[in-house]
């Protein structure tokens, strides 16, 4: 059993795949052999995990029974066993951070909290090690990739000498240090104080309350974050992303 609390934000509707023809939740579609579920989920060192939330809409569990559906997709991996909780919401919220800072209560305020999606999946030979190293690790974690050339869709970190993050930024490519959305806090607390004050402010990001954002504050505060590179990162955020993976996994 590990220190990190991990919580997996999968509480949205997937509007652009019911767009797309698709009935069931993004999470649940199947592309090269395994769910989107598992594809994101086991991109993870859950070795390291104290416990898994997943947080999701109760409409969901109503109608997909959702619980028995990680429950099996758990059971049939190497995180058989882990300790995991289902938190369920009545309706989406504006946005990852807004989520994630739906299970406050549930986390202890100086474990270490680890927020990631549903619909990425990468690969990283060094994250694990990091992870478990308070010195390398520092106040947290962001996982990143290279990114070969303009595409400003991604969250973004920037950073100085040394290697220490020192902005981040969504949807503007202040770098080529796009983000993965493994998002890392040492502290627990220091991810709710941050969430919490940028709902009470209204501090969105194109209407959304992003974590990546959320880092400025920390930073300007005093902490200290570093990066992790992966050396794959496959999105599959949207039916285009699954399409193409399908079609790369075919050949």
């Amino acid at each position: 059993m590990g220190d990190i609390y991990y919580a997996i934000a999968m509480a949205g509707r997937g509007l652009r795949f019911a767009e797309a023809g698709f009935s069931l939740p993004k999470y649940m579609i199947e592309a090269a052999g395994r769910t989107l579920f598992e594809h994101s989920v086991f991109s993870l060192p859950l070795q390291l995990a104290a416990k898994i939330f997943f947080i999701a809409l109760s409409e969901h569990e109503q109608t997909f029974r959702l619980s028995a559906f990680i429950k099996e997709k758990l059971g049939r991996s190497a995180a058989a066993g882990l300790a995991w909780e289902l938190a369920l919401l009545d309706a989406p919220t504006r946005g990852q951070a807004e989520t994630v800072l739906k299970i406050q209560d549930l986390v202890p305020p100086e474990s270490a909290l680890a927020v990631y999606n549903i619909d990425t999946c990468f690969s990283s030979a060094t994250l694990a090690a990091r992870l478990a190293d308070p010195r390398a690790r520092r106040d947290g974690v962001i996982g990143a990739f290279k990114l070969a050339g303009p595409d400003p869709k991604w969250s973004f970190a920037r950073t100085g000498p040394g290697g220490a993050v020192v902005e981040t930024a969504e949807k503007v490519q202040i770098s080529d240090n796009a983000l993965t959305g493994l998002y890392h806090f040492s502290r627990s607390a220091d991810f709710f104080e941050a969430a919490g004050a940028a709902v009470r402010g209204g501090e969105t990001e194109r209407g959304e309350f992003y974590v990546a954002p959320l880092y400025n504050r920390l930073i300007a505060g005093g902490r200290r974050f570093v990066l992790d590179e992966a050396e794959e990162l496959i999105p599959l955020g949207t039916p285009e992303d699954v399409a193409a993976f399908r079609r790369k996994a075919q050949r």
